[in-house]
């Protein structure tokens, strides 16, 4: 078919338009009912004519009757004739139209039907040339797909250097890995050079200048390239340059891949081989290895010395033929064979023979050496001369299952004699408690005075225990915890004496090289078999119990019961609601006005935690604070208060509120965590913030992990000018020294001695000391708890600096603290 363009069809079109419009005219032009009209009054016109005209000629002319008569007949078929003919003329011009249209409408219904099956090859021709189209873009957007994410998913970094412009390419991706934005890193040469490492520097410019003069083969070279965070990692940078007709550099470009992983296996590899040659060399230990056949392939200097030979002589001999006894030979082939089929053995025996004849017991820890497959190749041993030791075996079993501080039997040992217990019980049906102690706050001695202290006390608690419980039935488990088995526990009343008996033991003064120390016991009991049948399930109860005890006031002891493995469960539950709150953002801060005692003023706030559940509403923190310590996730929950505060005071900032100070209060194990000040830093210069405007409240217990890490850390805070609040003053244990070691700006004396300042006088005497010790340190003083106006006139009357609590305000939601703020309301009292 021959191609068709746009005027030819258009051509087309407007003829059979024209032919349809003359014939639609001449359609028109036919009216059926005048048209019939017409016929019928010529007829009747021409009827009248003829017989009006006809009688009276034919009358003048014939006179005869007949011949008349016979002359008027000729003259009807005349007429007939006549009309006929007539009629014939009329009827033919209508039907000659008719088919005159007719062959108009079918030749354009034809031209038409052809110049449909054109435009439809056309169309079939302008689809395919659209669907090759459409493919080719689908090809080109695959194909940029396909270079994209060649270049993002790579861990190779592309690079561009156009040595005319100084512009300096490299992918996004490759920036972004070393932790910095496209901004951040302006695209030119100079600037790409400064990141590499300065001892680095001047090897890679001597390698590119080098390069572009030589013009051979591609740039290669590995250098220290600096991350954002200051840290540097290794690259390996590889490229090809473009010169010009004139032989100048036009452009290098290429591929920088990070290498820090291969560069620190290398290391390692380096460090374990050089370990293992000095480990091989230096042991005093038989180190020997062996193929599947048995063939010594590895034997260290130790072993050369305690055998006589030399690693060149039994270097591809036979292991058994050279070294072990004949009655031992057989078993000895079969502990080979057990090594090389995968069963690692430890502490198997062996006795060797010298190259002087000598008999050497030998003791192996044996393993398997495989190929980089994972095949099975040989064997290794590594074995200790005890021939001397058989001797001290008894000495061995002590150290095994005996605590070498207090001479009792250890937690393993103990295993063994509960079990054994069990076993009795069973046969028996007796019952018998086992106890879980825990000595309270020992920690604090070791932290305090040091470990030796701590040593010594808990030798001198063991030999007391001894006094009354037998040593079979008595063990430390581990640091300060003992466990005692009581046997035939008949009455709960006897066994509850007996446990009596072993705490006043424990719970006195002890006095260890002049140092007096007074120490109390809490202690877990379970009973068999009410409380458990096995082992764990004992020991597992009698801990939970010892926890129940040292929740209830330490100082006591618990019996086991399913209440407190729903607590346990309870905890469980509380944790996972807690790390869902955090993913959720559930927690919210609210704010409690602290007031100055003079002015009425708001002078700062405290940022309090509350907990929007969304089945239980608002949670106070008392519930969920005790949990979030215990499972560590306070430290989570710590930092996201301190973020919200953070990004309140920005937005107190664009409100023109710029003196506003917040305190915020810190736990232990929130300052114990390694990077805990380098991400205050972190926030405070990211947000902005004045350091001045916050205020972090301590307890007293906050050193209680390390005291002198929780200075530096305060003192660090104090270098960024953030105040440190010392919060419920005068509830630890050493309150005074602290006053004297911690940097302390605010003291916040604790609601328990305001609630009855008003009516004890001793309350009073302590609230004015606490007042008066604190200005003398140059510490302000903050009453916190104030709930009546008696209150509030008493502690302004000794001078106490600020006023927190229910009569001035309970804590609100950062909404309504802020209306306060705004309008600067005054507390009159």
């Amino acid at each position: 078919m021959n191609k068709k363009d746009s005027q030819w069809f258009n051509e087309k079109i407007g003829k059979i338009q024209s032919s349809f419009s003359d014939y639609i005219n001449d359609g028109k032009a036919i009216r059926p009912h005048n048209a019939t009209l017409k016929i019928i009054a010529i007829y009747i016109f021409i009827g009248l004519v003829w017989i009006m005209l006809s009688d009276r000629l034919l009358s003048s002319i014939v006179k005869d009757i007949d011949m008349l008569i016979t002359m008027q007949t000729y003259k009807g078929w005349l007429y007939v004739f006549i009309t006929g003919i007539v009629f014939y003329l009329i009827i033919y011009r209508r039907i000659y139209l008719y088919k005159i249209s007719t062959d108009t409408v079918f030749k354009g219904y034809e031209e038409l039907s052809s110049t449909y099956e054109e435009l439809l090859a056309m169309d079939e021709e302008l689809s395919q040339q659209f669907n090759e189209l459409e493919n080719t873009i689908k090809l080109l957007e695959k194909s940029e797909q396909r270079y994209n994410l060649a270049v993002e998913g790579a861990n190779d970094g592309i690079w561009e250097w156009d040595i005319e412009s100084g512009v300096y390419f490299s992918s996004l991706k490759w920036i972004s890995i070393f932790g910095y934005t496209d901004e951040e890193v302006p695209r030119t040469y100079d600037s790409w050079l400064k990141l590499v490492h300065k001892e680095d520097r001047e090897s890679v410019e001597k390698d590119i200048n080098d390069y572009i003069v030589s013009r051979l083969g591609i740039l290669e070279n590995t250098f220290r390239l600096r991350c954002k965070g200051g840290e540097y990692r290794w690259v390996l940078c590889k490229g090809k340059g473009i010169w010009d007709e004139k032989g100048n550099p036009v452009k290098l470009a290429g591929s920088h891949t990070d290498i820090t992983d291969y560069v620190e296996l290398q290391d390692s590899f380096y460090k374990k081989e050089e370990l293992y040659r000095n480990i091989v060399n230096g042991a005093a230990v038989f180190i020997l290895g062996v193929d599947k056949d048995e063939k010594v392939i590895e034997f260290s200097p130790y072993a050369e010395k305690l055998t006589g030979y030399n690693k060149e002589e039994v270097m591809g001999a036979n292991w058994s033929d050279l070294f072990i006894p004949y009655e031992s030979k057989k078993y000895t082939k079969s502990v080979i064979t057990r090594i090389l089929n995968g069963e690692k053995l430890i502490n198997q025996e062996n006795k060797i023979i010298t190259k002087d004849g000598r008999i050497r017991d030998i003791l192996w820890n044996n393993s398997t050496i495989h190929d980089r497959h994972g095949n099975v190749i040989g064997a290794i041993g590594v074995g200790a001369d005890i021939t001397d030791y058989k001797s001290m075996e008894k000495e061995l079993y002590n150290l095994a299952y005996y605590d070498q501080l207090t001479g009792l039997p250890n937690r393993q040992n103990f295993e063994i004699m509960l079990n054994e217990r069990i076993d009795i019980a069973k046969d028996t049906g007796e019952k018998f408690a086992l106890l879980y102690l825990d000595l309270d706050d020992f920690k604090r001695i070791n932290d305090i005075y040091g470990h030796s202290y701590g040593d010594v006390l808990l030798k001198k608690v063991a030999s007391a225990l001894k006094t009354i419980v037998e040593n079979e039935n008595l063990a430390r488990l581990s640091g300060d915890e003992f466990a005692i088995i009581i046997t035939n526990v008949m009455d709960t009343d006897d066994l509850f004496g007996n446990i009596s008996n072993i705490m006043e033991l424990v719970n006195k003064a002890w006095n260890v090289e002049g140092n007096e120390f007074y120490i109390t016991s809490s202690v877990g009991i379970t009973i068999y078999p009410d409380h458990g049948t096995d082992l764990q399930t004992l020991l597992k109860n009698a801990d939970t119990a010892m926890y129940e005890a040292k929740e209830n006031s330490k100082n006591c002891y618990a019996m086991y019961t399913s209440k407190m493995h729903d607590k346990t469960l309870k905890a469980l539950s509380m944790e996972k609601d807690l790390r869902n709150a955090l993913l959720k953002d559930e927690f919210i801060v609210y704010y409690q006005p602290i007031i100055d005692f003079i002015t009425g003023e708001i002078v700062g706030l405290e940022a309090l935690i509350r907990w929007m559940h969304p089945e239980m509403g608002l949670i106070s923190p008392v519930e969920f604070i005790p949990f979030a310590e215990k499972t560590g996730l306070v430290v989570e929950i710590g930092e996201e208060v301190i973020v919200k505060v953070y990004k309140q005071l920005r937005k107190w900032y664009e409100l023109g509120i710029y003196n506003m100070k917040v305190s915020i209060n810190l736990s232990a194990i929130q300052i114990k965590q390694h990077n805990f000040i380098n991400r205050i830093i972190d926030l405070t210069e990211e947000m902005g913030i004045n350091g001045e405007n916050i205020i972090f409240e301590i307890t007293e217990n906050i050193g209680i992990y390390d005291l002198k890490h929780t200075i530096n850390v305060l003192k660090m805070l104090k270098s960024m000018n953030i105040k440190i609040a010392l919060d419920d003053f005068g509830t630890g244990y050493s309150s005074l020294s602290y006053l004297q070691k911690l940097p302390i700006d605010i003291i916040k004396i604790d609601r328990e001695f305001i609630k009855n300042i008003t009516k004890d006088s001793n309350e009073q005497f302590i609230a004015k000391l606490i007042i008066s010790i604190a200005h003398s340190m140059s510490c302000v003083v903050t009453a916190e708890g104030i709930e009546t106006l008696e209150q509030y006139n008493k502690l302004k009357s000794y001078g106490c600096d600020f006023a927190q609590g229910y009569l001035l305000s309970k804590p609100l939601p950062v909404e309504e603290i802020e209306s306060m703020l705004i309008l600067k309301k005054i507390f009159d009292y």
